[in-house]
């Protein structure tokens, strides 16, 4: 080369430095006049046209470059960098290895291979890679900070702090290390050490759309929605195609109870991909929760559709909320089960070593006043604490709320997990020797089966949250009876099945009825009429229970129906589908949200209550039964579609399990036009309850530990696990 050229190159890589990119294809260009195949001038356009982001010119370039220089290892790790922005990660991959082949001193090759196998998911392999680089270049910050992107991807988050820790040492102006950092301390709920690295990467690098989105995420995971919508919006400025910034902001405004926003941002996540991983399945629960129905037998028969061809498209609760298929509902959740396993393999767990004491580690976030809590609460003070140890892992919001008080004078231990992984917490169950796992939370809100997926004990149960299978192998049983689960229906359950003799569903015979009498006028209801009553969540309420309840309302004349409103898009939607059914909307009365003693009182004001189906009433049934108000159900075949036919049955009002509609509809009008048989199942109703086992929580309690004493005995005579059936 001629020194002009030099010089021209030389001014050309400080200008590509300093982004001057225009300037210096001029000079490169001079270049080729003078040489036309100078293989460092055609490679630096190259570059110049991959920060242009002109892939098909790069390559062009950097293929002319080779072409004339083929012992150029710095070209090929240029064409490997343009063909990784390609998503042609296999072309790319041999590139680096060609590259390396040639000049096996060159650091950044080594670091660009490792980074194109973790884009292939093969985080393991790329982490030699990186060990490489930095033994070549031990102040080589990014090789560093993409060794800590494989460590977390393998959830191994010590090991990945600890890479961006040293990045930062190297590098403070490094905004992808503070990123990483901020992911760990998000995933361990630390929410402020995760907001101060998440807003030095933005101060850093404030178009990085990720860590907006990321910072829209801690918001949410404190409950600020209003800052988490703020960053996600800024997220979506940045690209407007960020799929998971629109369904982030669908969760915060479903929790907002804004279904309708929840409903924009759906439809333009849909409009980005229709196919994501189980958006289909979310933006339904969305549409079922304001009960719009107006496209829901055609969705349904989508979802379904998908979910045959075995298609991430349904969430748990999507069928059965809407369908009584339990074959169809199992092969959904195990669908989604297998996402969610994704690689994590349940550590090997043997049987642990007999203690004086079984050590029980019951799981949830609902140790505080919740529906859950309301049922369990006395469980925990009728176990036998010569025989058990009881140990909560509680995680979710912190509520130092009466219920919560009261449930920690129950338990040996009461641990928070919440700034815990869901693995840190797996360990921290198997350091802490627990014999049987108790999940209490299953799919439903703030749950965490991951836990679960990494092995918190020899034995693991699933017990009263979900209705239904986890669909997920290391659940080892689930807890339920007869009724709710026949044998002929154990085909739609992954777990072993623990048979109690009477109702699966626990109750606390502690539960206060308030004593003030409320009229009927002050709780909104006319001074005369049958009062029929469902405090069920709106999703659970279909079309075809709504024809059913119009059928009824319009046999038994002046008769209401009393329901919870659980939003007010749902109270118009639910009016409107009365009105097309020439119901008149004002013979709907809607009841809001009360203290529970109060709201146990209220339902001595209705006259009868009418289930929904597929998804039964679960503790709003054992409310009502606790206070004398009878229930009726239509029984299905899949275990959401049971759970009150199993609570019915075990306080000895067997009559009131119709099986199918035209007997639900016959016999709710029987009983609003007959009085007199009406008030005999009152009576009874009220009389078995002195003696149910529905609500003898001591007896209950023996017969659930007698399940955990058979589940403990064949794990300590290494048998698999099996169906139990308690006498």
């Amino acid at each position: 080369m001629n020194p002009q050229s030099i010089q021209l190159l030389q001014n050309a890589v400080q200008e590509i430095q300093s982004n001057k990119l225009e300037l210096a294809k001029t000079h490169l260009k001079e270049v080729l006049l003078q040489e036309r195949d100078q293989p460092d001038a055609l490679r630096f356009l190259g570059v110049i046209a991959a920060l242009q982001k002109d892939w098909n010119e790069a390559l062009l370039f950097i293929d002319r470059a080779i072409s004339v220089s083929p012992q150029n290892g710095l070209a090929y790790s240029n064409r490997g960098n343009v063909l990784a922005e390609l998503t042609r990660y296999e072309e790319a991959l041999a590139c680096y290895v060609k590259a390396i082949a040639l000049q096996p001193e060159y650091a950044e090759a080594y670091t660009n291979q490792g980074n194109v196998l973790q884009a292939l998911g093969r985080h393991e392999g790329a982490l030699p890679c990186y060990e490489k680089a930095i033994s070549l270049q031990p102040e080589y910050a990014e090789a560093y900070c993409s060794q800590g992107n494989a460590f977390l991807a393998l959830l191994r988050y010590e090991e990945a702090l600890a890479c961006y820790e040293k990045t930062i040492l190297l590098d403070s102006r490094n905004a992808r290390a503070f990123y990483g950092a901020s992911v760990i301390f998000s995933l361990r709920n630390k929410h402020d050490y995760a907001l101060g690295c998440c807003n030095q990467s933005l101060s850093i690098y404030p178009e990085y759309e990720a860590a907006w989105a990321l910072k829209g995420s801690i918001f949410f995971q404190i409950k600020d929605y209003e800052n988490a919508l703020l960053a996600y919006d800024q997220a979506l400025m940045l690209n407007p195609q960020l799929i998971h910034a629109y369904t982030s902001k669908a969760d915060i405004y479903a929790e907002l109870k804004q279904f309708d926003k929840a409903n924009i941002a759906f439809e333009s996540a849909l409009k980005i991909d229709r196919e994501m991983d189980f958006l289909f399945g979310l933006s339904i629960q969305n549409a079922i929760r304001m009960c719009e129905w107006g496209q829901l037998e055609n969705l349904l028969k989508e979802l379904v559709n998908r979910v045959e061809k075995s298609q991430k498209a349904a969430i748990p609760y999507n069928l059965i909320s809407l369908l009584d298929d339990r074959k169809l509902i199992r092969r959904s959740i195990e669908i989604y089960a297998e996402a969610l396993r994704g690689g994590i393999q349940r550590v090997g767990q043997k049987k642990l070593t007999r203690k004086k004491k079984i050590r029980l580690g019951y799981f949830s976030a609902d140790f505080h006043n919740h529906p859950t809590a309301y049922l369990i609460a006395e469980l925990f003070e009728c176990h036998d604490k010569d025989q058990f140890e009881l140990v909560a892992f509680v995680f979710g919001r912190n509520s130092p709320d009466e219920m919560r008080l009261r449930l920690e004078k129950s338990f040996d231990q009461f641990i928070d997990v919440n700034e815990k992984t869901d693995q840190e917490v797996a360990e921290l169950s198997r350091e802490l020797e627990i014999d049987i796992a108790i999940d209490l939370k299953g799919f439903t809100g703030e749950g965490r089966p991951k836990i679960f997926i990494y092995g918190a004990a020899p034995i693991q149960i699933s017990y009263l949250g979900f209705p239904g299978t986890t669909g997920l192998a290391c659940i080892d049983y689930v807890v339920a009876d007869p009724v709710l689960i026949p044998k002929k229906h154990q085909d739609g359950m992954v777990e072993k099945v623990i048979y109690l003799p009477n109702s699966y569903q626990v109750n606390d015979r502690n539960r206060v009825i308030a004593s003030v009498h409320r009229t009927r006028e002050e709780l909104g209801l006319p001074a005369s009429g049958f009062v029929f009553c469902c405090f069920n969540n709106n999703y659970k309420i279909t079309p075809e229970v709504m024809d059913s309840w119009v059928k009824i309302l319009q046999a038994v004349e002046g008769s209401v129906l009393w329901l919870y409103q659980d939003n007010p898009y749902a109270v118009n939607n639910l009016k409107r589908e009365a009105s097309a059914r020439g119901l008149n909307p004002e013979r709907l009365v809607f009841a809001s949200r009360q203290d529970p003693a109060d709201h146990l009182a209220r339902y001595r004001s209705a006259d009868l209550f009418l289930d929904t189906t597929p998804c039964n009433a679960h503790t709003t049934a054992s409310d009502a039964l606790w206070t004398g108000l009878p229930v009726l159900t239509l029984i299905g075949e899949s275990f959401g579609a049971r759970v009150a036919a199993s609570l019915v049955n075990a306080v000895g009002i067997p009559e009131l399990i119709v099986n199918t509609k035209e007997e639900y509809e016959q016999f709710a009008i029987e009983l609003a036009s007959n009085p007199n048989k009406l008030q005999e199942i009152k009576l009874r109703l009220q009389n078995n309850l002195k003696d149910s086992p529905l609500f003898d929580t001591p007896v209950f309690t023996k017969h659930l530990e007698a399940a955990y004493l058979k589940a403990y005995e064949r794990s300590q005579q290494d048998l698999p696990p099996e169906h139990i059936y308690v006498k």
